[in-house]
């Protein structure tokens, strides 16, 4: 809304100055003053209006989509509609019309015929096209400016992530040896606690070992919150309802790799704690065409009325941005005594 609204000012500021210089401009051929101001706020108006429609709808839809005979056909439209648009107008402004060009011309052939075709058709149709195109160039330079910007940004927190990463880690080696060792340690009369430290040991294994690309295959990231899934109903009571649909079916495609980590670990993160009523949790994905879709559900605390803090969210979000740019759509839903995920990925 803040960004719409200093566009609004920008285009309102250049609007004033272009007004200012061509009624200037005008009254040089108009001395009669509400006259000339009808006329500039004519050339003003379409003229910003063309500017606008170039900018912000025809260059972002359509350069950006790399769909350039399509823009320059619905440029060229929009210059040819706005500069007959101002010639009419500035017509019927005169007290004339094109039909009376025969008469015009007779009457005043040098005169009118020069005022006709360099001032008002090359002028109107000139003009549009001058503003509108500049009005794209900086457009493009600015976004260009900008991406250049985010990207730099992205490699410098690229960076200081895998310092970080580097700071924190363990060998795994060392890992795995400490976890076969508790491993052992366990009495194998306690097989439930053996198959706990199973899935713990699998976990990591998949992140460390298997998550070192940008793209995992589908299966092993299911099996990854699979086993998240049943470490967490270890620790939860017969109160607690979770259910799942859809994991075995996934295959066949790849993801990134936590992605969808963030939406489940809330559901357990923040499910409600209720002692006389049912908690429920449930997570169902699937296919559509070729369209990956999860949803994830869970019961809250109706006090609270909220089901995350925002932060695994904002994370989620902006990794989506990054990774599936325009092809995925992410809604949340806050309801009393509920909160629920859906997510949408175009594969």
């Amino acid at each position: 809304m803040g960004r719409v609204f200093y566009k609004g000012w920008y285009y309102a500021a250049f609007a004033l100055i272009f007004f200012l210089f061509w009624f200037l401009f005008k009254m040089g051929g108009m001395p009669e003053v509400p006259r000339a101001l009808l006329s500039t706020a004519i050339d003003v108006t379409v003229t910003i209006s063309i500017m606008i429609v170039t900018v912000e709808i025809l260059l972002p839809r359509l350069i950006y989509n790399n769909r350039f005979l399509l823009f320059f056909t619905c440029f060229f439209a929009c210059i040819f509609l706005g500069g007959t648009l101002i010639i009419l107008s500035q017509l019927h402004l005169q007290g004339t019309s094109l039909s009376d060009y025969p008469r015009n011309v007779a009457r005043s052939q040098k005169h009118f015929f020069y005022w006709f075709w360099a001032d008002l058709v090359f002028g109107s149709y000139f003009m549009i096209f001058f503003i509108s195109a500049t009005g794209a160039a900086v457009r493009l330079a600015f976004d260009r400016i900008k991406a250049l910007n985010k990207v730099e940004r992205l490699q410098k927190e690229k960076a200081l992530s895998e310092l970080e990463t580097l700071r924190a880690q363990i060998h795994p080696h060392f890992l795995f040896n400490a976890l076969n060792t508790i491993y052992y340690k366990i009495d194998r009369s306690n097989p439930q606690a053996r198959a706990t430290l199973q899935r713990f040991s699998n976990m990591l294994r998949y992140q460390l070992y298997d998550c070192n690309k940008p793209f995992i295959e589908v299966e092993k990231e299911f099996l990854f919150i699979q086993s998240y899934v049943e470490l967490q109903q270890e620790r939860m009571n017969n109160n607690y309802r979770i259910t799942c649909m859809g994991f075995d079916e996934m295959k066949g495609f790849v993801i990134s790799p936590f992605l969808l980590m963030p939406l489940v670990e809330n559901c357990f993160k923040h499910v409600s704690d209720h002692r006389e009523e049912e908690n429920r949790i449930s997570i169902d994905c699937g296919m559509e065409d070729n369209t990956f879709w999860l949803r994830t559900c869970n019961t809250v605390a109706t006090d609270t009325g909220t089901g995350s803090t925002g932060i695994g969210l904002k994370n989620i979000r902006q990794r989506l941005q990054l990774i599936y740019p325009g092809k995925h759509e992410l809604i949340i839903a806050a309801n009393p005594g509920s909160f629920e995920a859906r997510l949408k990925l175009e594969l």
